[in-house]
């Protein structure tokens, strides 16, 4: 692993609170984010989805490869 981070498991009871949250975007300047703030921050959270999942794809294949499971193509 490149970096090892901090992982916070979110159980059921608490994902309600999570989003809302999350929905609470607040620029550095303490005011009421502006539409584009909340776009820019909401793609940088894609874009970090997406790199993460690409990288444990790529990850399971090759822990799959490595114990001689060779996946069917189609």
């Amino acid at each position: 692993m490149l970096n090892n981070k901090q992982v916070r498991v979110i159980k059921r009871g608490e994902r309600a609170g999570t989003i809302e949250a999350a929905s609470r975007v607040v620029p550095a300047g303490g005011g009421a984010a502006t539409e584009r703030e909340i776009k820019t921050v909401v793609s940088g959270w894609v874009s970090e989805h997406r790199r993460r999942a690409e990288e444990f794809r790529q990850t399971y294949t090759s822990l799959l490869k490595g114990a001689g499971f060779t996946p069917a193509r189609g």
